[in-house]
């Protein structure tokens, strides 16, 4: 059975990367993957300008007994202002061009103005307040690598660097399909044995927030026909996600009916939730991921496993964050895999906690409702003590308070 980085790796390893691009306008590219590196069209600033409202002059016409100048003009943005007359300053406003002649920008609150004169502090530098032309990027800069998931802030830096569209990797296509007799959609009246589905929907949302072109598969009984009519239409996409039927029951079907269609790489991983997991291939294009049917194992292998090889087929590394939190309260547990416990995240006295939640069942929802985050533990540990050290993965930027 692989470890968790194992799996990882291997998966990685076997992705079979996007090579098909468009072209689409800054409008549509959020979320989208770099096809090509990405360079600026323009200087940034594009000209020498002011960082505050104040007054351009010249050193050279100040010394230490003529520190008053006759103001001449005006500099606002938009505008391409007269050269500085030697012997004089000229009004400024934040962002505006600052005029040819000018070497320093004196803020309004350091001036006095007496009449049409302006009278300057003892101490001006060189420089002052100017922002110089290029500061922060120059025309042929590369601003992004290929690969890069584009975010608002990104794109408001490239619109800034002149550009209008970016070239990005295709949408992936990816089926998602649940597979069970017990499972009936949400709002249909419950037969003796049937629970309700919520596996695929969680799978083509978290899909979908990824940028993916997802289609809903449906459901799939628990008879070989019916499965390997499914899996012989995967062939039309980059992903197949499949939830339940990959354990090792005598109605687990899919990865039986799958290794007559497809390759396996693996389908067991260390990990807790979600020790079932299979992933192969089908054909040349098709990647395969067989996830649990139990809910919570369903979504943390979505999170361990196909959030990476998605980043991998956009020729993207998946960096998952995690950061160091103070467990506030304690853990126990029988050493053997990484698990993945569910909890709570939130900021105490400038610290991060972390609450592990009661209900750690990967059949058990009801958590969801607090889970903000998990606790990693290790596969050699027996858990932890309220008050020590333990390493998180937010799954939200916002914390509970």
């Amino acid at each position: 059975m692989l470890t968790l980085e194992q799996a990882q790796a291997a998966i990685v390893k076997e992705i079979r990367p996007a090579f098909e691009a468009e072209t689409v306008p800054l409008l549509e590219a959020d979320g989208r993957y770099l096809a090509a590196e990405t360079r600026a069209q323009v200087d940034n600033p594009a000209f020498d300008n002011s960082a505050m409202d104040g007054y351009a002059l010249n050193l050279a016409d100040l010394s230490a007994d003529k520190l008053a100048l006759p103001l001449q003009g005006e500099s606002s943005c938009g505008s391409a202002p007269a050269d500085l007359i030697p012997g004089t300053t000229m009004r400024i406003f934040t962002g505006a061009p600052v005029p040819a002649g000018a070497d320093a920008v004196v803020i309004q609150e350091d001036a006095k103005r007496e009449g049409g004169l302006v009278v300057f502090p003892h101490s001006v530098r060189p420089g002052q307040n100017i922002r110089p032309r290029g500061e922060d990027f120059r025309a042929g800069d590369v601003l992004y690598r290929a690969g890069r998931r584009l975010s608002p802030f990104d794109l408001a830096l490239l619109s800034s660097a002149g550009l209008a569209e970016l070239p990005v990797y295709r949408r992936a296509r990816a089926l998602v399909v649940a597979t069970g007799n017990e499972l009936v959609a949400p709002g249909e009246p419950l037969k003796p044995g049937q629970i309700y589905e919520s596996n695929r929907l969680a799978t083509l949302l978290q899909l979908k927030s990824l940028g993916v072109a997802a289609v809903d598969g449906g459901t799939v009984k628990d008879k070989p026909d019916a499965v390997r009519a499914m899996l012989q239409e995967a062939g039309a996409y980059d992903f197949v996600i499949t939830s339940g039927g990959v354990s090792v029951g005598d109605h687990d079907l899919v990865k039986q009916v799958f290794a007559e269609i497809g390759e396996i790489n693996f389908w067991k991983v260390k990990v807790k939730p979600g020790k079932p997991v299979a992933f192969g291939h089908v054909g040349a294009r098709t990647h395969f991921f067989g996830l649990p049917g139990n809910p919570v194992s369903s979504l943390v292998t979505f999170k361990l496993f196909v959030e990476p090889a998605l980043a991998a087929w956009h020729h993207a590394t998946h960096r998952r964050l995690e950061l160091e939190a103070t467990a506030a309260n304690g853990f126990k547990r029988h050493a053997g895999r990484t698990e993945f416990v569910r909890a709570r995240l939130h900021m105490q006295d400038d610290r991060l906690l972390a609450t592990a939640l009661k209900g750690q069942g990967s059949h058990m929802l009801g958590t969801l409702r607090e889970t903000n985050g998990f606790i990693r533990v290790e596969a050699d540990s027996s858990g932890f003590a309220a008050g020590e050290t333990v390493a998180v993965t937010p799954l939200s930027v916002e914390l509970a308070s």
